[in-house]
């Protein structure tokens, strides 16, 4: 839809393009199968351990180089996304991820015993690292993606479906690879290693059709970021996101949530395991968190497009969330199947419903800075806690104690860490300065003006199309 505004025999335009489903396709593939790379082989704990010949610990190890790689790499796809654009920076993204994957499917080649774990171990890791590194180009891009795409009645439901596609990939992983490997035929999770590889090389189809640009801006505020962005380093906009206050709260509130959920959903075999679970009843634990918050997700990102109540949603969201987690304590217990069923698809609903908020939220508190840096931090931080929670969560863990008490410890510290971290998003009170700027750019029909007979519309209008080349030469383009 385009929005038109005349002043002075001048027009204002402002229109979204069909192509842009193309990019928002682009992005959930890739998603789903970084996360399919991600679980590969936490999915099939069991079967993982003795493909690999190592212990646990190892194995957990292939989710945390996931977390480490994000904080590693994460500065460099927001540097990349501003420099070398969408398209480029998800290319770059895509084409580590099937080395990485690639390298891991030929440690499938390798003999593995014992006493000789080492080159298939070693090669495996190696792979892990690599195909680790891409995440963040998939994961940082929603919300940018979105601002330069989608109008400002469209962005959260298109952050919402580029974000939640690495959860859901997250549930089919922990469905499908505990089926496909056998946990008495070790030698069958080389067919999930080659799933993925396959996934990984699919998705870098749609990329290479993916338009790097739309040919004029969706809002004021895509106008303003597709001009201010080339301007202003990306490093001189990562250092003022992160002097917001405001935005402190939020990433200090998004990384403990993220990097509960993250680590919960990498662990949830070894919490359920005391207690006589398999590990394709946890994937089902697993699946039914992700389903749920799908669900909630698609109900939130639609809803805040018409009504904006980000800040309401997410401190609704966030106490119901930790009480979800509180009740979790005490339903993982023997024989409770349909008990701990019920409370993982309130987590999910709970967790996943704020999550497109709270980027969309992060983007309009440090406006006018490139959402990529928001973008960037938030997730950052969400990794950055997890890494943290997934060592503490395996220290806590005592099988023997669990059964014995009755209550398994890590759970017990998760409940707590919530309850402490619920309470900063009270003191949230950041205007919607996006929404806000926008606002006052629509009124003033002053944001991107051309000539009335060079209208900024597309050819299914019957008019000519601009570049954006031609928007940056119109003086007075600047965001109000």
């Amino acid at each position: 839809m385009s929005n038109f505004a005349h002043a002075d025999g001048q027009t204002v335009v402002y229109r979204t393009y069909k192509t842009r489903f193309i990019g928002l396709f682009a992005i959930v593939l890739l998603n789903i199968s970084t996360g399919f790379v991600w679980l590969t082989y936490s999915s099939a704990l069991n079967a993982a351990k003795a493909y690999l010949n190592t212990k646990e610990m190892v194995v957990n190890l292939t989710t945390i180089l996931y977390f480490i790689a994000f904080l590693i790499m994460s500065p460099v796809s927001g540097w990349m996304f501003e420099k070398k654009g969408i398209k480029y920076s998800l290319l770059f993204g895509a084409i580590i991820q099937v080395i990485g994957a690639a390298i891991r499917y030929i440690a499938t080649f390798v003999a593995s015993s014992p006493t000789n774990p080492g080159p298939r171990l070693a090669l495996t890791l190696v792979g892990q690292v690599i195909a680790s590194g891409a995440q963040p180009f998939f994961l940082n891009a929603p919300p940018k993606f979105a601002a330069v795409w989608f109008s400002e009645d469209g962005r959260t439901t298109a952050t919402m479906i580029g974000s939640v596609a690495n959860a859901l990939a997250a549930a089919l992983a922990q469905l499908i690879i505990p089926v496909i490997t056998v946990e008495t035929d070790p030698d069958t999770m080389a067919t999930s290693v080659l799933l993925c590889l396959v996934l990984s090389v699919v998705a870098v189809v749609p990329v290479l059709f993916t338009p790097a640009l739309p040919p004029t801006p969706p809002s004021p505020s895509a106008a303003a970021a597709l001009e201010d962005n080339v301007e202003e380093p990306f490093w001189i906009s990562l250092k003022k996101v992160g002097s917001n206050r405001q935005f402190i709260i939020l990433m200090t509130l998004f990384g403990t949530f993220v990097g509960f959920f993250n680590a919960f959903s990498s662990l949830i075999t070894m919490f359920t395991k005391p207690f006589g679970y398999t590990a394709e009843e946890s994937g089902y634990f697993g699946a039914a968190m992700v389903v749920a918050g799908l669900v909630g997700a698609g109900i939130s990102g639609p809803l805040m497009d018409r009504t904006k109540q980000f800040k309401s949603v997410v401190k609704t969201m966030v106490p119901l969330s930790t009480i979800a987690y509180i009740v979790f304590c005490f339903v993982v217990r023997k024989d409770f199947f349909i008990g701990i069923m019920i409370v993982s698809i309130f987590i999910g609903f709970f967790s996943f419903t704020m999550l497109p908020v709270v980027l969309e939220l992060g983007v309009e508190c440090t406006y006018p800075v490139t959402p990529a840096s928001s973008t960037s931090l938030l997730w950052g931080s969400g990794q950055f806690f997890a890494v943290i929670f997934l060592f503490v969560l395996q220290a806590l863990q005592n099988d023997d104690k669990a059964v014995e008490t009755g209550v398994n410890a890590p759970l017990i510290f998760i409940a707590a860490i919530c309850v402490i971290a619920s309470f900063p998003v009270y003191f949230f009170k950041s205007p919607y300065l996006r929404l806000e700027a926008e606002g006052r750019a629509r009124s003033n029909h002053g944001h991107v003006m051309v000539d009335s007979k060079r209208s900024l519309s597309g050819d299914e209008y019957g008019m000519d199309e601009v570049s954006l080349e031609d928007i940056k030469d119109v003086k007075g383009a600047k965001a109000v």
